[in-house]
């Protein structure tokens, strides 16, 4: 039951040690020494320490695992009374129903983290089936990492089936006034809306030819608001960018999309990792789910990609092209200051992501207006837009143009070939409609 919750036994670690650099608090749970136990560790924030160690090396990786554990662990203390080490099959079953809908305990929450996005009234928003499944992959690791190494001597997981995205206890449905036949036909209905939105996270080839050639239109004045100047000012009211933002501007819209980037392989990026090749440029890159110790991926740019970075680098008193020894030169820089923009100099530090993103939308949004004069849906398209719908368009421009399932997802740096089969769902719409199409000329005599 959902609404199961226990104090602390006497004895045991209250809820409030700290793994260190990550803010994950977790309960512990000092247990009697183990023979068997390989981790070499009698307590919970210990053995999450050495599994995320030895399971996630990379800085990206361990971000990901550290909020759905974070998630899960307060999860634990602050709903099922419990630490990472007690939790039971009821327990997880209760974690699954819990991420699809949440809510918090009357009695506290840990101040100033909230495990998940609200609507405009306030209310918390459970995750999508694949941000579950996510949730569950990670959670069920750590249990199997900590059984197979002796820390555990059970794996509750082992009892649970495999997530359907339909769980959900029977308190909550008596609270949503719902039967089970009606809660499963929600969920029918929610996947059909989710994977319409995902189909749309991605720029058709007619918007995108708009958006690349309205970098240069004569409607384009650069006056876009920024977060401390709102756009009811007017854009009358606002000052152009200056040439150095555009050009960066420029070079972050092509050069992901050219070498289909994730906005953090992006911001890390330095100049010396753009090289030359015969007559082609390109970008080195030791992206997600790639070790240091493997070395980069290679992904060819196009050339309106590396003509918007030799811009940019002109923009930055820079020389035209990059030099494989700019170490200490970010791709995507800060802009040079005002008080020695008129000095040559040759970057300032680099962009985060989540700025790279920011800029990207500012001018997302700048431009949809323009759009809806052409076509109506675009505004939204463009509204809606973030910097990884650039990696998307990619994607779906790749399996539109058919080229190979293999060469796509070598250009997206994909581990798995089924995570870019989904680029090429309209292909197999398509060919399914050939199909269709031979029987239906059959019937009729054809």
């Amino acid at each position: 039951m959902m609404s199961k919750t226990r104090p602390p036994q006497d004895g045991e670690a209250s809820f409030d040690l700290v793994v260190p650099d990550a803010g994950l608090r977790v309960g512990a749970s000092f247990l009697a020494p183990n023979i068997a136990n390989s981790l070499g560790v009698t307590n919970d924030r210990d053995a999450v320490l050495v599994w995320l160690n030895t399971r996630a090396k990379n800085a990206n990786t361990r971000k990901a695992y550290l909020q759905e554990l974070r998630r899960f662990a307060t999860f634990l203390a602050c709903l099922r009374g419990a630490s990472l080490a007690q939790a039971t099959v009821a327990d997880l079953e209760a974690f699954r129903a819990w991420l699809a809908v949440p809510y918090l305990p009357e009695q506290g929450w840990p101040a100033g983290y909230l495990p998940f996005r609200t609507d405009g009234a306030g209310k918390l928003l459970g995750l999508s089936i694949g941000s579950r499944r996510r949730a569950d992959i990670t959670v069920r690791g750590l249990y199997r990492f900590f059984h197979e190494g002796g820390y555990l001597p059970t794996n509750p997981f082992l009892q649970l089936g495999k997530l359907t995205g339909e769980e959900i206890s029977i308190d909550e449905l008596s609270r949503l006034g719902m039967s089970p036949q009606q809660y499963a036909r929600k969920l029918r209905q929610d996947a059909i809306r989710e994977d319409n939105q995902a189909a749309d996270k991605a720029f058709s080839f007619g918007l995108w030819r708009w958006l690349c050639a309205f970098l240069d239109a004569p409607e384009n004045t650069w006056k876009i608001p920024s977060a401390e100047e709102p756009s009811e000012q007017g854009l009358d009211a606002i000052e152009p960018w200056p040439l150095e933002r555009q050009a960066r501007l420029r070079c972050i819209l092509l050069f992901s999309y050219a070498a289909a980037s994730r906005r953090a392989e992006l911001a890390e990026a330095t100049m010396s990792a753009v090289v030359k090749s015969g007559t082609r440029w390109v970008w080195k890159v030791v992206g997600k789910g790639r070790s240091a110790a493997e070395g980069p991926d290679r992904v060819t740019l196009d050339e309106d990609a590396v003509e918007a970075l030799r811009y940019y680098r002109l923009a930055r008193g820079l020389g035209s092209y990059p030099d494989s020894a700019e170490y200490d030169i970010p791709l995507i820089a800060k802009l040079s200051p005002k008080r020695v923009r008129r000095v040559e100099l040759k970057t300032g530090e680099g962009v985060s992501p989540g700025y790279l993103n920011s800029e990207l939308r500012r001018f997302f949004n700048f431009a949809a207006p323009f759009a809806a004069q052409i076509e109506p849906h675009w505004e939204v398209d463009l509204r809606n837009a973030a910097s990884h719908w650039l990696r998307h368009t990619r994607g779906s421009h790749f399996a539109l143009g058919h080229v190979s399932l293999a060469r796509t997802a070598e250009q997206l740096r994909h581990k798995d070939p089924r995570t870019t089969s989904r680029y090429y769902v309209h292909m197999k719409d398509e060919e399914r409609g050939e199909a269709v199409d031979a029987v239906a000329k059959l019937l009729k005599g054809a």
